[in-house]
Formats: structure tokens, C-alpha cells, sequence
């Protein structure tokens, strides 16, 4: 039985990297040539235009690993299976008296095994990455202006405003700060030419520096705001490390979460998704919970949406390859369907972030253990 476990493996290995870099290939050729013209501008000064679509594109690789691992190795599941039906080798098998989950067993080890690999990828390798996929074809530099839209830090309830924002340099252009009542003392806001996000020092917390500063007009000869006993606004009179016409602003809020990006909550680790929800200046809303809860139940789901497939194969009723596949299309629609619906009421603040992520295992589970039961008998 080992060295048909091998021949499972090896066909659903071989049918996993074919499907894979056949849908991969034909998204990114596709974007690619739509694309070309930012590329090849691109590449005098990135060293090449091949260097340039590797990086472009290795990233998004990784990326659409992690969309699309579930439903492709159903799909070399069924391959490896259908393979060896069309060739009567499970009939074969079968009248030898292997029972049929004995031969779906390595595919399930290989999806068990993908799905690990996939949450594995996105706690520790897409985090590291998830810079680059803020910026698209037209922002390879990470120098275009976008527009910014205002964003409270609800910590020192200061609302951040600015005209547009730039990626690469962590800059806010004609940043405008509306104060709060408690933090009114310089006037009702503080404005700039261009604020730029820093990491915390030794010398101050993460937060914004305003340049060339308008209004107040006396922002040197001004004292530091403290709200709660921590400094908000640190001026030139109390803080020699900052320039004339400069103050800085503490905030908690990095740069990516006040350009209200999704891609520092898609692309997060866990780790930092629960530090972002305990953090007291972004005030997140639920789609930041649910994706924590996701995380917990995605491999769950993952072999839920195998055991839904596989017997469509190996179960008793026989059916032809084609009828079996498009069984397993209507399965695995079904599948997404019930998961982003409950995913979308979560948003919607219809369900809690809780049981919006649990809710589709505990009905798709259930579901995918009855109709793998036949394979036990």
C-alpha cells in the first residue's frame, strides 16, 4: 500500500504545481501585457525588466498561493483520483479489498499538508511582504500621490486630514490636524506643508512630524501638550531633536492603517491583528476580529471543503469524470458561497465576529463528515 500511496502522492503533486502555475501563469500574462508599458519605464532604473515582473510578480505568487490553495488541491485531488479510475486501476484496488478511505487517505495527508503550508505562509511570510502589495502597475515607486481621506486616532481623538499621501516616504501632503477640545490650547488645529510617520525612539513615541508648520504661526516658542499624563505634541521648546517650523504628533495609528489600507489586516500575522485590536487609537471595526477567528478555522475548512469533494470519487456511486467534476464545481461554489456570506454579515454587524467565522464550519463540517461516510464502510 506504500507504493500506491506514493503513486497517489506523486500524480496529486504533479496534477497540484500544473493547475497551479497554469492559473497563475494566466493571471499575470494577462496583467502583464496590460501592464507593459509601467514595467518597461520601470526597468532602466530597477536593473532589468526581467528583475522588475520577478519582483512584481514573485510576491503576488506567494499571494495567490494563499487565495487559491484550497480549491486547487481539491482539484489534484481529483485528478489523482480520476486518474486511477479511468485507467480501472480503483477497481482494481478496490477488488483487492482496500477499502476506499485507504486509498483517499494520502489525499487527504496532501491537503492537510497544503493547508498548514498556507497558514503557515501567511504568518510569517506574507507579513514580511505585504509592503510590496500596496503598490500596483502605476505606483512601482511608491511615489504617486493618492488621495487620503481623514481618520480619527481615537486614543487622543485627533482627527488626522490631508490632502494625498505617498507610500514610499511615509509622507501625508498639507496635513491638517483637527484638535479636540483638550488639546485646543495652540487653536482648533494644526496645520502643515507635509507630515511624515517615524517609528518610536528614544527620544519620542511612533507617531507623525509635521513640517514647515502654518498654525499656529508660533509653533517654536510653544509649549508641549500632555493629555493623560503622556506628550501628544512635542514643540521645538521642549524637544531640541526637532527643526524650526516642525512639531511632532504622537499616534499609535501607523501609516498604512491611517491610509486606510486593507492590506495590513489581509496580510497581518496574528500576532499582530490582536495587538491592532487592544490598541486603543485605531478603534478597528469587526472585519479585523473576524479575520483573527478566520485564521483559527480556515484549516478546518480547508478539510472540510476535501472531504466534500473527494467522495464524489472514491464513494460508491459511480459516476463519470465529468459528471464528477462538475459536482465538485457546484460543491465548492456552495462552499465560498455560505463562508463570504457569512463573512459579509459579520461586516454588516449582523452577526458577531465570532460566530460569523465559526458558524460555516459548524454547518460545513457536519456536512463534509456525512458525505465522506461511505468511504468508511
Amino acid at each position: 500500500m506504500l507504493l500506491i500511496d506514493r503513486y497517489i502522492t506523486r500524480a496529486q503533486c504533479h496534477a497540484f504545481f500544473i493547475v497551479f502555475i497554469s492559473l497563475a501563469g494566466l493571471t499575470f500574462v494577462v496583467d502583464a501585457f496590460t501592464n507593459m508599458e509601467e514595467f518597461i519605464a520601470h526597468a532602466p532604473e530597477a536593473g532589468g525588466l526581467a528583475k522588475v515582473l520577478g519582483s512584481y510578480y514573485g510576491c503576488r505568487l506567494i499571494s495567490f498561493f494563499d487565495a487559491t490553495s484550497p480549491v486547487i488541491s481539491l482539484a489534484s485531488a481529483m485528478f489523482a483520483l480520476s486518474w486511477l479510475e479511468r485507467h480501472n486501476e480503483l477497481t482494481a484496488l478496490l477488488a483487492a479489498g482496500v477499502t476506499r478511505w485507504r486509498i483517499a487517505r494520502s489525499t487527504l495527508l496532501f491537503a492537510a499538508v497544503i493547508s498548514l503550508l498556507a497558514m503557515a505562509n501567511r504568518e510569517f511570510v506574507l507579513p514580511q511582504i505585504r509592503q510590496a502589495f500596496s503598490r500596483n502597475a502605476q505606483d512601482l515607486r511608491g511615489d504617486v500621490a493618492h488621495s487620503f481621506e481623514a481618520r480619527y486616532d481615537h486614543q487622543t481623538e485627533i482627527l488626522f486630514r490631508g490632502k494625498t499621501s505617498q507610500a514610499r516616504t511615509f509622507r501625508i501632503d498639507g496635513p491638517s490636524l483637527l484638535m479636540p477640545p483638550f488639546l485646543a490650547e495652540y487653536g482648533p488645529q494644526i496645520d502643515a506643508a507635509e507630515a511624515f510617520w517615524q517609528p518610536a525612539d528614544d527620544s519620542h513615541p511612533a507617531g507623525y512630524r509635521l513640517c514647515n508648520v502654518r498654525e499656529p504661526v508660533d509653533i517654536d516658542r510653544l509649549q508641549q501638550l500632555e493629555c493623560g499624563g503622556n506628550v501628544v505634541v512635542f514643540t521645538r521648546a521642549a524637544s531640541a531633536w526637532l527643526e524650526p517650523l516642525q512639531c511632532f504628533v504622537a499616534s499609535n495609528v501607523t501609516f498604512e492603517q491611517m491610509m486606510g489600507s486593507t492590506n495590513w489586516s489581509q496580510y497581518a500575522s496574528t500576532p499582530e491583528l490582536l495587538r491592532a485590536i487592544k490598541n486603543p487609537s485605531l478603534g478597528v471595526g469587526a472585519d479585523v476580529p473576524l479575520r483573527v477567528h478566520a485564521r483559527f478555522v480556515a484549516p478546518l475548512l480547508d478539510m472540510s471543503l476535501a472531504l466534500l469533494g473527494i467522495p464524489l470519487v472514491v464513494g460508491p456511486s459511480r459516476r463519470s469524470i465529468f459528471v464528477a467534476v462538475g459536482l465538485c464545481v457546484a460543491l465548492t461554489v456552495f462552499f465560498f458561497l455560505s463562508v463570504l456570506g457569512c463573512h459579509a454579515l459579520v461586516t454588516g454587524y449582523v452577526l458577531g465576529p465570532s460566530i460569523g467565522a465559526w458558524v460555516p464550519l459548524l454547518f460545513l463540517a457536519p456536512l463534509a463528515a456525512w458525505r465522506a461516510q461511505p468511504m468508511w464502510q
